[in-house]
């Protein structure tokens, strides 16, 4: 939005009186068109929010806002009996989002500051540069999934990630894949066995997933994969393919990671016996990998 000239305000949860749906320090970004991006309220104040945002970027001012208990704004109730103090904040909004962003797409992490005390923004490299009345949010660059593989499993699971809102590149030997992929306007690339992922920038915010029913093709990525770092490394089959895969990775020569960091067989045991369930599985596994639930 700002790239088009529009003007952003940034709503920031400043502080909570009893429950809430989101913690202290979530964040909203209003562009004066009325577009909106994040949550402050789990979806029960939000429109309220973001008129406010409208109203203070019309004025050009920063304001502090409370809704629920003790608020002005009777028609405005937390179903959950709480109070909640807003931080808008419109002066400073633009460039620190941009810089924010520029960041982001350097494939780097970003930690936004809302000093609680002078009510203004700043962004940080380190988190260990905040201040005790900083609230502190670490951004990310966004997950990026390659996928590898051919067929139903590898439309499928695009697919699902896709209308899950991750990045995904997908690479296969099987140009009709591809082409499908590319209908479906899902970045899709023509591997072959001997180039591999070696030319690929793999880095922490990034997951590694081979969906190959012909397993040979698997072997050099994975090798490949485990030398890099990538946050998540899965492969599809049983375990009896797993096991056998692991011998071949260890023929391969050693790794800067154990052949053990490999999820395989790929996905939580939900008993998916289909492309779709399939994709429903790995997407879980990565998910619930990412929030740290396994490992």
């Amino acid at each position: 939005m700002l790239e088009q000239g529009h003007r952003v305000a940034l709503v920031t949860l400043l502080h909570i009186d009893g429950s809430s749906p989101r913690p202290q320090g979530s964040q909203l970004g209003v562009a004066d068109s009325g577009q909106s991006v994040g949550m402050i309220t789990g979806g029960c104040a939000e429109r309220a929010v973001i008129a406010e945002a409208l109203r203070c970027l019309e004025n050009d001012e920063n304001k502090i806002v409370r809704y629920g208990v003790g608020s002005p704004y009777l028609d405005v109730v937390l179903p959950c009996g709480s109070g909640i103090d807003l931080f808008i904040e419109t002066r400073n909004s633009a460039p620190l989002i941009k810089a924010a962003h520029d960041r982001q797409q350097q494939r780097k992490p970003v930690w936004m500051a809302v000093d609680r005390a002078a009510l203004s923004s700043r962004l940080l490299d380190t988190p260990e540069r905040a201040l005790e009345t900083d609230i502190v949010n670490r951004y990310e660059p966004d997950y990026r999934l390659m996928v590898f593989g051919e067929g139903a499993n590898l439309v499928s699971f695009c697919e699902l990630a896709k209308a899950g809102g991750f990045t995904i590149s997908a690479y296969s030997p099987d140009q009709d894949s591809i082409d499908i992929l590319l209908q479906k306007e899902i970045d899709g690339h023509h591997i072959h066995r001997q180039s591999g992922i070696a030319s690929l920038a793999i880095d922490e915010f990034t997951a590694i997933i081979t969906l190959f029913h012909e397993h040979e093709w698997e072997s050099d990525i994975l090798h490949a994969a485990l030398n890099s770092e990538a946050d998540y490394i899965g492969a599809l089959g049983s375990q009896a393919t797993h096991s056998n895969r692991l011998k071949t990775l260890a023929a391969l020569g050693a790794t800067r990671r154990s052949s053990n960091c490999i999820h395989g067989p790929i996905g939580l045991d939900i008993g998916a016996t289909n492309p779709n369930e399939i994709a429903v599985s790995v997407l879980a596994e990565i998910t619930a990998h990412r929030r740290g639930k396994i490992r």
